[in-house]
């Protein structure tokens, strides 16, 4: 019991986080793991204790996405179900074995990330003026492919793509963003779910204490400082990716 309220608060501070600053894989997948589930069950259990915030972002931002056409937003959905889809499956057929070696790599590159968000998004920015839709297309797969299979870092990584190949500005960018992770993490959910890979015993009480999270982290945007909340998130999750490198090389 007391671990599942370990696990619990773990949820509620992910879904905060992500309401804040993002981050929250950061905080739910490595307490999983420190609880003693298989790695692979962990990530897939930390997909669904963070897909209602996932859930509500899309609607929140439902307005911005409308500002670019039907036609686009299907286009950009379908590659992130079809991306979602790919990467999800690897991961099924991936060991745990093999995914534990992982861990270590996908949590330094989710860090280094999340660490140049910034950067990231004024250079791509920057870069922006001419849509491209074969590369919105192809850079869309490949990061719905990434957040199938891991996730943490992947709203950065579509924010670039999509101040870098196209015309849309932050806001609508974060609306078709948010739509798109959205569709990504509940077909990776789904997947999980009938390869028996989400353990619901603690996953449902951690979407409930997700919920929770996310609803105060949203009330506390207007109150907290989100970079000062980003910069505690980053200095925990460079301090958990060296703790990782260690056990591995130990």
């Amino acid at each position: 019991m007391s671990m599942l309220l370990v696990l619990m608060l773990a949820a509620a501070l992910g879904g905060a986080a992500n309401a804040l600053a993002g981050g929250g894989t950061f905080l739910v997948f490595p307490a999983l793991l420190l609880a003693g589930v298989a790695p692979i069950k962990a990530n897939a259990t930390a997909s669904l204790a963070l897909l209602p915030g996932a859930l509500a972002s899309g609607w929140v931002y439902r307005e911005a996405a409308r500002k670019v056409s039907a036609k686009f937003m299907v286009t950009m959905i379908s590659a992130s179900l079809a991306g979602s889809l790919a990467g999800s499956l690897l991961l099924m057929h991936t060991t745990n074995t093999t995914f534990s070696r992982l861990v270590p790599w996908l949590l330094l590159m989710a860090a280094a990330v999340f660490s140049a968000a910034p950067q990231l998004r004024k250079a791509a920015a920057n870069l922006g003026g001419h849509q491209s839709m074969r590369l919105l297309i192809a850079g869309q797969f490949l990061v719905a492919c990434y957040g199938g299979y891991f996730g943490a870092g992947m709203g950065v990584l579509m924010m670039a793509l999509y101040l870098a190949a196209s015309e849309m500005n932050v806001h609508t960018a974060a609306g078709v963003r948010t739509l798109c992770a959205a569709a990504i993490n509940v077909l990776a959910v789904g997947i999980f779910t009938l390869k028996g890979a989400v353990d619901f015993k603690v996953g449902l009480p951690m979407v409930l204490a997700g919920v929770i999270g996310g609803y105060f982290g949203a009330l506390a945007v207007k109150k907290l400082n989100a970079e000062g909340v980003r910069r505690g998130i980053l200095i925990y999750a460079w301090g958990l990716t060296a703790w990782f490198f260690v056990k591995m090389l130990l």
